[in-house]
């Protein structure tokens, strides 16, 4: 049985009480997966981007995003 490639963390950011923000790279798909959780709501937003500096952009916003929604400073 061979092992299966998994998901590489890139970065992870939690904002406190307001949600967390995940970038990995997905070996099969060829690209980053940037996905967006919140407290009680799951999953939120997920973008699938083959640039690891877009995908790092998309990660900046959404926490901003999460910021401007809890009221707290990012």
């Amino acid at each position: 049985m061979s092992a299966r490639p998994r998901l590489q963390l890139v970065q992870l950011v939690a904002l406190a009480d307001a949600g967390l923000v995940r970038v990995a790279w997905s070996p099969v798909w060829s690209c980053y997966l940037v996905t967006v959780t919140r407290p009680g709501r799951g999953i939120v937003a997920e973008h699938q981007v083959r640039d690891r500096a877009r995908a790092l952009d998309l990660a900046d916003q959404a926490l901003a995003d999460l910021a401007a929604t809890a009221g707290v400073p990012a």
